[in-house]
């Protein structure tokens, strides 16, 4: 209750403050932006969870941590000395930001880039150009909350990246591979598995990438939370990552059993929110265990004698 107070009070100062100044004014200009454009956001979050994502919650715990942070350092911000080289180039952004923002209401992801160049503006016009020198973890985690579909922008990089279908590919092999490996006969042929009575597609939900980049998300976010140095981080974010992929094989697996020996409504019950969220569950719990076991390290032994 301290702390809400404490910000309640320091919000209405700064607000005060703010409208006396041409930076506070144009500065508050800038946050009107991420107002008109916070109900979109929240309906595009809505509409995930809808679907059984749990999106908003990581989103959420991103904007804790990045809030913390920079409250963290709120005092030393306040008392930053910004050049007026760095203060032109941020009302700048920010001017430019609340100019096009009203023609680029069209879609989800021009709004979003619209109040990402109104953030990086703030932090500039606030902080000077050395704000993204000193606090890292609020440049590393804010992006990542702008936008409610990250996975659409990663997808496209990927894609862009790597060879036309290559997880699909590889996924539609492991599983095929698996299959044998319990006494199906299965043949796999780029992204298709096919059994004597039937044949199924790894398309791209199914290649199990959108749940690695969510545990490599949440890992970066758990190991910002316990404070953990940045090679346990970097192991932590590995782990939950290619701990995504391997899971995905028995999921591809099951997937393919259910379409082709078990009917469409098992098929539909395992590719759902149910089926998905008991899965999830399961990789969550070996991911707990594997972590812990990681961020608690190996207890060093007393030397006798």
């Amino acid at each position: 209750m301290r702390q809400l107070s404490e910000l309640k009070h320091l919000s209405l100062n700064l607000l005060y403050r703010g409208v006396q100044t041409t930076h506070g004014r144009i500065v508050l200009c800038g946050l009107l932006v991420g107002l008109c454009y916070l109900p979109v956001w929240l309906m595009a979050f809505a509409t995930r969870a809808a679907t059984g994502s749990s999106s908003l919650l990581m989103m959420l715990a991103v904007i804790y941590l990045a809030s913390q942070d920079l409250w963290k350092h709120r005092r030393e911000i306040a008392r930053s000395l910004v050049s007026d080289e760095d203060r032109l180039l941020g009302h700048t952004l920010i001017i430019s930001g609340c100019t096009v923002f009203p023609f680029c209401r069209f879609a989800l992801w021009s709004q979003a880039m619209i109040w990402l160049l109104v953030l990086v503006g703030i932090a500039i016009s606030s902080g000077g150009l050395s704000f993204f020198k000193k606090y890292p973890v609020p440049l590393l985690l804010i992006p990542l909350s702008v936008y409610p579909k990250p996975a659409v922008t990663i997808q496209l990089i990927w894609e862009a990246i790597t060879p036309h279908h290559m997880l699909e590919n590889f996924m539609a092999w492991a599983g095929g591979f698996a299959l044998r490996v319990i006494g199906q006969p299965a043949v796999s042929s780029e992204a298709f598995i096919t059994l004597p009575t039937g044949a199924v597609q790894v398309a791209w939900v199914c290649n199990g990438f959108n749940m690695a980049m969510t545990m490599a998300a949440a890992s970066l976010i758990l190991g910002l939370f316990l404070k953990q140095s940045w090679i346990k981080m970097l192991v932590i974010v590995l782990i939950g990552f290619f701990l995504a992929l391997a899971l995905n094989v028995p999921r591809v697996v099951l997937m393919t059993m259910a379409a082709v020996y078990w009917g469409k409504e098992s098929f539909d019950f395992w590719h759902g929110p149910l089926g998905g969220q008991i899965l999830s569950g399961l990789l969550f719990t070996i991911y707990y265990y594997v972590v812990m076991a990681v961020v608690r390290g190996r207890p060093k032994r007393s030397r006798a004698g």
